[in-house]
């Protein structure tokens, strides 16, 4: 039987003739396969229960291992297992566990460039875009230099299909968000109250029953698909059209010190399986948004609300205009960020 191919392998056979000759000469070395794994921990905040923990968060997991031929070892842990989810950006950092898959808008706070992460209201409207922000005009740099700061490591950008709003009333018009509760987050919060909305958190367990007495009036978790794995359809009438992004990221982070040990050629291996996992999410939540938005209307389970083309433009505006205020109250980074994103904003006309 042929022997295993892995990485270690392919170098073993380029030095064989060496190693060979040189064995009079020196002590035998350990043999790379008696090498210690390397064992990390990981953390989301999604739920269990919905279709993508396993299609996406796990697999992510599992593709490392392959890759790295079991090498470098990932377990996968749900919400809470070793810190709350709103204390994991800190945990990361003081190194409690070595990397998670997460959403940036939990940390804006601390780091208020995350939001430029997780995306503007209406700014990117492809995928493509999204990626040239990051790595053709320099973005990811920007924040990796924030995250660093705070001993974490940002690797990469996790993106979805959009940000839906699911809502018990229908909105068409600005006015339909005066006095509208809505269950927000980050930057998205701050354009909703500019809109005359009234945002308000729930934790994510939270939001069904919400939603269903009527706490809030709406919601929004990532996509139309995602947001179906957490039951919103059954207690909402109306999903928001057009999404309010057309591109929204979650990310993975790492503890920066570990990343720092890690060989070269792991750390490749991470950022690849970081942006094979991007294509994971956006495929899964492509076609269940399909499968979902049909069911949605053949069911007869509630209806599309269109929101206007005026609204979409002054939702847009307001969008640009927390832009700019964050970019005063960080010119650091998120000027940086900020000016980035207008840049291509110009660019495709929007603005």
């Amino acid at each position: 039987m042929s022997e295993k191919v892995t990485r270690r392998n392919v170098l073993k056979a380029g030095v064989a003739a060496a190693v060979a000759g040189a064995a009079t000469a020196f002590p035998k070395v350990a043999s790379a396969q008696s090498k210690k794994k390397i064992r990390w921990r990981m953390q989301t905040h999604w739920p269990t229960g919905v279709g993508y923990y396993q299609d996406v968060y796990v697999k992510f997991c599992d593709r490392v291992r392959a890759a790295t031929d079991g090498e470098l070892d990932i377990t996968p842990l749900p919400p809470g297992a070793i810190v709350p989810t709103a204390n994991v950006f800190e945990a990361i950092g003081r190194g409690l566990f070595e990397i998670s898959l997460i959403w940036p808008a939990y940390w804006i706070g601390r780091v208020p460039v995350a939001g430029h992460i997780n995306g503007q209201l209406f700014s990117w409207e492809t995928v493509a875009e999204m990626y040239a922000y990051f790595y053709d005009m320099g973005a990811i740099e920007v924040f990796r230099e924030a995250y660093a700061e705070h001993n974490v490591r940002f690797v990469g950008p996790l993106p979805m299909t959009g940000l839906a709003l699911y809502s018990r009333k229908p909105i068409r018009t600005l006015s339909d968000f005066k006095g509208f509760k809505v269950r927000s987050t980050g930057i998205a919060a701050q354009v909703f109250e500019k809109a005359g909305a009234t945002p308000v958190f729930f934790p994510g367990e939270e939001v069904y029953q919400a939603l269903q007495t009527g706490v809030c009036d709406g919601a929004h978790w990532g996509t139309v698909s995602t947001a179906w794995d957490m039951k919103f359809q059954e207690v909402t009438k109306y999903i928001v059209m057009p999404y309010l992004a057309e591109v929204n990221n979650g990310e993975i982070i790492m503890n920066h010190k570990k990343w720092d040990e890690l060989p070269n050629d792991m750390k490749a291996i991470v950022e690849e399986c970081t942006n094979s996992t991007g294509i994971d999410f956006l495929k899964w939540s492509g076609y269940n948004d399909i499968i979902y938005i049909n069911k949605f209307q053949k069911d007869k389970m509630g209806e599309l609300s269109h929101m206007d083309q005026d609204t979409v433009a002054q939702m847009r505006k307001f969008s640009i205009d927390v832009v700019d205020e964050y970019s005063k109250k960080d010119p650091k980074y998120c000027a940086k960020a900020g000016e980035l994103l207008k840049d291509l904003l110009k660019m495709t006309g929007r603005i």
